[in-house]
């Protein structure tokens, strides 16, 4: 049962990693059809309506937290392997830790800076939401690290 749901979970991560990459190609040319339908239906005063107005950072911002968004997409696919595999104490799951707690880092620090270019309600919750996932990411780099070496002990004891 335990491995049908790491498979089942191995691949929503595989799903949500390719539609992301999609999502990725199609920034530059659909962000500018999705503004205009969200326009359509909220007004132009909505606060969406000035992504327009500062097209060029919001491809480009878009795009970075995007491309860090699928780098811990595929570091939690990386680690699901290991989980399927049984060895999840292991030294590169340690450093997948720690660098999904960058690539979160860097969202949280690309959504503050857009709240200065342009502000929505949205940009401010992402940004409160990777940073407490990239302090957990942290935190549970340090737990698998003394584990890892925890593992490593035993298995040279016995």
């Amino acid at each position: 049962m335990n491995n049908k749901l790491n498979l089942f979970v191995k691949g929503i991560l595989d799903i949500c990693f390719f539609i992301g990459v999609a999502l990725e190609l199609a920034t530059p040319f659909g962000l500018k059809y999705a503004v205009n339908i969200v326009i359509k239906f909220l007004g132009e005063t909505t606060e969406y309506a000035r992504i327009l107005d500062h097209y060029a950072y919001a491809v480009v911002s878009i795009m970075l937290v995007g491309g860090s968004a699928l780098l811990i997409l595929y570091e939690l696919r990386k680690m699901m392997k290991t989980v399927i595999n049984d060895d999840c104490f292991v030294q590169e799951n340690v450093t997948s830790l720690v660098r999904m707690s960058i690539y979160a880092f860097v969202i949280t620090g690309l959504k503050l800076l857009r709240c200065f270019v342009y502000f929505t309600p949205a940009s401010l919750i992402v940004a409160g939401v990777f940073f407490f996932a990239g302090l957990f990411s942290k935190v549970l780099s340090l737990v698998f690290d003394r584990a890892v070496q925890y593992k490593l002990e035993n298995d040279l004891t016995i």
